[in-house]
């Protein structure tokens, strides 16, 4: 599809041709690298996947583990480090070549960084121009935005990077945005009454993503409306067939609903799409029920969020009650937030974000994947606003960059997590038998999820005194601490999110290091039982660090016992491969 769709004039945007030697980039399609006037599609590469991978991440750190998936996917040499050391310095000498100096690949602790810009790459370009619509009162403004973002894009995006990983795990995300573009502009179009121009936009757009029945509904209703009947039932005809014989699943009620209006010969819907977005809910105040602990923090954060620190992170091992935390805080603070307390989706890019009211808000973002859709939140932040996020990774460049202040959240202390378990089993049953339930606190280690799940398995068996439920969690405590029908409640599911997100090569090391290191693991520990040099284990223990997955302590590593167990049963049902040497090196 040229351009976003067919209706929209292919645009030069002049913020991409620079008169100096500064490359502009584009990813929105084949990888090109244009300088003034020239354009060089680069030829498919272990090169051009390196850069590829840089550019989709950009003016970030990106980890060599990172890049060598996307240059050798699930499978890399023994020599991947090396050979990627290598591609760097070929893709510095093309650059060299054609003379751009403003332009630069950093070797930075972890990985590497390309410096990058709105000016620079179309992907951070489109980003910028797709955000500043959402503060944009004009429709007509916001339209011609939207038009110039989508101007941007060139099928089929990446066409020359051969690079399974991308194509797998980044492009989707990145087309997603793309998604939700296409349908403010298709929205914008129905409201201002534009229905030949947007009918066109949405041809192409079914055409491109023959699955979104949101597209087809809309483009079945514009037909429909304009008279054209039989138009509108072929479309249905095309994307039920699409379904059916792509994807085995029928059609959603809505399009159900649409098509029986059709058949009935019922009067077109009326018009319900406006030019304004659509009225987020009111902002509420979390709840925080059954909160327990940690005093001493919430009156730090609390005192941090009233005074102004634009960016709070609350990072911690699965399971540690950062969500719990956060929403407590953000009741205790409420009052200080005229505009708010309003929950925000990771991805910023959503149009649909919070407006901005009179007086400051407070924004929740929760379980934030990685630094990439962590940098794009600062943007829903208006002057006085404040982000309270909650991740998993420590984000600590993404506040070493745009200021802030980030806490590692631990377990509860011994006494907290007996009242834990007070509230939870009643306080008479836990002051009857303190000895027992200290023993069941230190057997979940004092996470609150593990706290509240093993509660709940004591309550189901009513006849069961602590000591004996101590005695029967004791026997399997990753398999115990499960509640049945929700993954949420289930230690074992959200360390296997963690370890889903770390990427092959991480999760191979943290596998290893839990099946044969000692119980305080060093550096040159570490690198004789993963087989690498010290400085490649050294990367590795602090990824697994910063990912809340170890602990450490003056250069000494340690991993939960709760977390060794449930990794020894991981690498049970998953046999490490002979590659991952070659993969950590």
């Amino acid at each position: 599809m040229e351009s976003h769709v067919a209706s929209l004039p292919a645009r030069r945007d002049p913020a991409l041709v620079a008169p100096t030697p500064t490359a502009a980039f584009r990813v929105l399609g084949p990888l090109t690298l244009t300088t003034g006037a020239d354009a060089l599609v680069l030829p498919p590469s272990k090169v051009t996947c390196l850069l590829a991978a840089l550019l989709l991440h950009p003016d970030e750190v990106v980890s060599v583990a990172t890049l060598q998936q996307a240059i050798w996917g699930d499978d890399p040499p023994v020599s991947a480090r090396a050979a990627l050391q290598t591609c760097a310095l070929r893709l510095r000498q093309l650059f060299q070549r054609h003379g751009l100096t403003a332009n630069v690949i950093r070797t930075v602790p972890g990985g590497y960084r390309i410096t990058a810009g709105p000016q620079t790459v179309d992907l951070m370009r489109f980003r910028e121009l797709a955000g500043r619509t959402r503060a944009e009162p004009e429709p007509e403004t916001e339209l011609a935005t939207l038009e110039e973002a989508l101007a941007l894009w060139r099928e089929p995006m990446l066409a020359n990077v051969p690079s399974e990983a991308l194509h797998r795990d980044v492009v989707p995300r990145v087309g997603e945005e793309r998604v939700r573009v296409i349908e403010r502009l298709c929205d914008l179009k129905i409201g201002l009454g534009r229905d030949r121009s947007v009918l066109v936009d949405l041809w192409a757009a079914t055409r491109v993503y023959p699955a979104n029945e949101r597209f087809a509904a809309k483009l079945v209703e514009v037909l429909y409306r304009t008279g054209r009947q039989a138009d509108a039932l072929t479309e249905l005809r095309r994307i039920k067939e699409h379904l059916g014989n792509e994807l085995g699943v029928g059609p959603g009620a809505g399009l159900r609903r649409l098509e029986l209006a059709i058949l009935r010969g019922e009067a077109p819907t009326p018009v319900v799409t406006t030019t304004s977005r659509p009225a987020p809910p009111t902002p509420v105040r979390p709840p925080a029920a059954g909160f327990v602990g940690r005093a001493a923090l919430c009156r730090t954060l609390a005192d941090r969020l009233r005074g102004g620190t634009r960016i709070v992170v609350l990072s911690g091992l699965p399971g540690v009650g950062k969500t719990a935390l956060a929403q407590h805080v953000a009741g205790l603070v409420a009052d200080d937030f005229p505009g708010g307390v309003w929950p925000v989706e990771p991805d910023a890019t959503d149009a649909s974000s919070p407006p901005t009211p009179a007086g400051r808000r407070l924004l929740l973002a929760d379980d934030v994947a990685d630094a990439t859709l962590a940098r794009r939140l600062p943007a829903l932040l208006s002057p006085g606003d404040v982000l309270l996020l909650t991740s998993r990774p420590s984000l600590s460049a993404l506040v070493a960059r745009l200021g802030g202040w980030l806490h590692r959240v631990e377990p509860l202390d011994r006494d907290e997590a007996l009242d834990l378990l007070g509230v939870a089993l009643g306080p008479d049953r836990v002051r009857a038998e303190p000895r027992a339930a200290a023993d069941l606190a230190a057997l979940c280690e004092h996470l609150p999820l593990a706290l509240r799940i093993a509660a709940t398995r004591v309550l189901l068996r009513a006849r069961m005194t602590l000591d004996e439920a101590a005695e029967w969690l004791r026997a399997d405590p990753i398999g115990r601490l499960s509640l049945p029908g929700d993954p949420e409640m289930s230690l074992a599911g959200r360390l296997d999110g963690a370890l889903a997100r770390l990427g092959d090569a991480l999760a191979d090391a943290f596998l290893r290091l839990a099946a044969g290191a000692p119980e305080t693991i060093t550096v040159p520990g570490a690198a004789g039982l993963l087989g690498v040099d010290p400085a490649r284990a050294r990367e590795l223990l602090d990824d697994l660090v910063d990912q809340s997955l170890m602990e450490e302590a003056a250069d000494q590593y340690r991993i939960r016992d709760l977390l060794r167990r449930h990794a020894l049963g991981v690498a049970g049902r998953r046999p490490t491969p002979d590659r991952v040497k070659g993969t950590l090196g």
